[in-house]
């Protein structure tokens, strides 16, 4: 999860674009199929919590590195 996302990162390892990449993949841009509006509303939300998860993870970034002392979830 994001423990993983967080050492790919920082490791600077090349793997961390791959994972990014694959996601797209899914995406039906025939759009004319309720299947095909349905996959695509599932894939957004997906990206949806992704977003939230990376979002943590600046968070937890950011107190990391600059030691504030406000940093409360």
């Amino acid at each position: 999860g994001i423990l993983a996302l967080m050492r790919e990162v920082e490791d600077g390892t090349p793997r961390a674009g791959q994972i990014l990449k694959q996601t797209y993949d899914k995406f039906d841009t025939n759009m004319r199929s309720d299947d095909a509006l349905l996959k695509n509303y599932g894939l957004l939300s997906c990206f949806r919590k992704d977003l939230h998860k990376m979002e943590t993870y600046l968070r937890v970034m950011k107190c990391r590195r600059f030691g504030e002392a406000s940093c409360a979830f």
